[in-house]
C-alpha cells in the first residue's frame, strides 16, 4: 500500500505559526500574534519541517531567515488564505442577501397587485439578488415547483398536489365591482337582488358554485350572465368600460380601483384562496424566506388599508 505523503501530515496550527513567523519576522512577535508560547511557536515549526521534509528558516546573526523553499511554500500558503478569505465574503454575501437569485411563479391576480409591492420592496433592500417571475397558470406554475425551476410559487389551492409544500394559505373573499357612477354604488353591500337584471361579466359556474353560497349566487343570476372572461383582470377592464358589473378577487379590484371601477363587498360569501408553495425536496433559500416575510407584511397592510379586503370566515 503507498504510504501518504509528508504533507498529509500538515495542520492548519503548524500554516498558521509559519505564516504569522514570515510576516512578523520573529518568534517572539508571532507568539504574541497567535497567544501562545515562543516554546509552542518552535515546536510548530519543527513538526511542520519534519512533515514537509525541508528546512523552512536559516539562523543568521540571531535572526531567523527563510529559505528559499519557505517563500515558495509561504506563496502557496498566501493563495490558500485568499481563497478562503474570498469564500468568507461569499458566505457573507449570500446570509446578507448581497449576492443570488430568487425564481417565483404566480398566477395573474397576485401579479399584478400584491407581488409588485413585495417585488419594489425586497429588490431596494437587496439589489444584488437576481429576482426572475413568470406568470402563468396555477397548473404550470405548481409544474415549475415541482421541477424547481420556481422556488415559490403563488397560486390556487385547486392545483396543489402532494408533490409541493404549501409555505402560506389564505383565505379571502371576493367582491363585486361596477363601472363608476353606477347606481348600485350607493349600497353599501351588493346582495343577489342588486344583481337581478345587471349584465354580469365574468361569472363562470365552476367558480361560483365552488362554495354553496356562490353556487346559489349562480342559480339567481344565470339569466343575466352573459359574458364571461378567464381572468379577474379582464372582467376589471369590462367593467371600467361600462359593459356590466363583476364579481372578482378582492386584489385585482383593489389595483383596478383608481381606472373607473367602484368595489363594494359582497353578502354572498365567494371565497378566494391562495396557496404559496414550495418544493418538498429543498429547504428554502434566504432570499425565499425574506420574500415570505415581506408579502406576509404586504398581505396585511392590503388588509388594513381596505376594508374591502376581507378575510373568509
Amino acid at each position: 500500500m503507498d504510504q501518504p505523503s509528508r504533507s498529509d501530515t500538515i495542520s492548519p496550527r503548524q500554516v498558521e505559526a509559519f505564516k504569522a513567523v514570515v510576516e512578523a519576522a520573529s518568534v517572539t512577535a508571532a507568539a504574541n500574534l497567535m497567544h501562545i508560547s515562543q516554546p509552542s511557536v518552535s515546536r510548530l515549526l519543527r513538526s511542520l519541517e519534519d512533515s514537509i521534509g525541508f528546512a523552512l528558516f536559516e539562523r543568521r546573526k540571531g535572526r531567523l531567515v527563510a529559505t528559499a523553499e519557505a517563500m515558495l511554500f509561504y506563496d502557496e500558503i498566501q493563495k490558500y488564505f485568499h481563497t478562503m478569505q474570498r469564500l468568507a465574503h461569499t458566505a457573507n454575501d449570500i446570509r446578507t442577501l448581497a449576492h443570488g437569485q430568487l425564481r417565483l411563479g404566480s398566477f395573474i391576480a397576485l401579479a399584478i397587485s400584491i407581488t409588485p409591492r413585495v417585488l419594489r420592496q425586497f429588490n431596494q433592500a437587496h439589489p444584488q439578488i437576481h429576482v426572475s417571475c413568470k406568470t402563468s397558470q396555477s397548473r404550470q406554475i405548481v409544474d415549475l415547483v415541482t421541477a424547481r425551476f420556481a422556488d415559490l410559487g403563488i397560486v390556487d389551492p385547486s392545483a396543489v398536489t402532494s408533490a409541493v409544500r404549501v409555505e402560506r394559505e389564505w383565505q379571502f373573499r371576493c367582491v363585486c365591482i361596477l363601472p363608476k357612477g353606477h347606481p348600485l354604488g350607493r349600497h353599501e353591500v351588493i346582495t343577489a337582488e342588486h344583481l337581478a337584471g345587471e349584465t354580469v361579466i365574468g361569472l363562470q359556474r365552476e367558480f361560483l358554485t365552488h362554495h354553496p353560497s356562490g353556487a346559489e349566487l349562480y342559480a339567481a343570476l344565470e339569466p343575466d350572465l352573459r359574458i364571461t372572461v378567464h381572468q379577474s383582470i379582464a372582467a376589471c377592464a369590462m367593467v371600467s368600460e361600462g359593459t356590466g358589473v363583476a364579481i372578482v378577487d378582492p386584489f385585482t379590484a383593489r389595483h383596478y380601483a383608481p381606472h373607473g371601477i367602484i368595489v363594494r363587498p359582497l353578502k354572498a360569501t365567494i371565497p378566494f384562496d391562495i396557496r404559496i408553495i414550495s418544493s418538498p425536496e429543498a429547504p428554502l433559500s434566504v432570499a425565499a424566506q425574506e420574500f415570505l416575510r415581506l408579502f406576509d407584511a404586504e398581505i396585511e397592510a392590503a388588509q388594513q388599508a381596505d376594508p374591502t379586503i376581507a378575510r373568509y370566515s
